[in-house]
């Protein structure tokens, strides 16, 4: 599966596998409860706030254990940052509820957009970001789960204006300073 965050559409899907089952990952934004998951035509469970503006859907795997969890951008304030921003969860699915595994109140500085690298066995997804910077700079960085949260990795890259990120299996790509920009995976790292 290429790992493409899915991005500003009323309704957002995609598919998690539990235990061998496939179930489908619903952003409904005008539900109570926005986040919802389907087996075939019955709601499994939900949860979210549709106050929390959910604006992205990526399932992944964070830690590297071929267990999918559930990545949800999110407009709220947090406990750290009082105005609402956006933000980052991470839920797990356990074939019967939705469960909060992270929450994140920034990535350090405000987040614009995420998207994580595709999955591969075994291997924990990597988290791509667009941040801005104190000097209204934005900086694509890269985070790799440490069980608790997110920590940087890689070098950081800075344009005046970037948006649209997107990955592939060899690569990642988004928009920036008006050009099309395309990294292959060694160079990020």
């Amino acid at each position: 599966m290429i790992g493409i965050c899915i991005c500003w559409v009323a309704i957002l899907k995609a598919n998690i596998v539990h235990n061998g089952v496939t179930y489908e990952v619903k952003i409904d934004r005008e539900a109570e409860h926005p986040l919802q998951v389907w087996d075939r035509k019955s709601k499994v469970d939900e949860s979210l706030r549709r106050a929390y503006h959910p604006w992205a859907l990526q399932v992944v795997d964070v830690d590297g254990d071929d267990v999918e969890e559930i990545a949800v951008g999110l407009t709220k304030a947090t406990k750290r940052l009082a105005k609402p921003h956006r933000t980052l969860f991470i839920m797990r699915f356990d074939g019967h509820q939705i469960v909060r595994k992270w929450a994140g109140s920034t990535m350090g500085r405000p987040l614009i957009e995420f998207c994580f690298s595709p999955k591969q066995a075994q291997k924990p997804q990597l988290l791509f970001t667009l941040e801005r910077k104190p000097d209204g700079d934005i900086a694509l960085s890269g985070h790799r789960w440490t069980g608790f949260g997110f920590q940087k990795v890689g070098r950081e890259r800075h344009w005046k204006h970037a948006s649209g990120l997107n990955t592939s299996r060899n690569h990642l790509s988004l928009i920036a300073d008006n050009r099309d920009i395309t990294f292959d995976w060694k160079e990020l790292l």
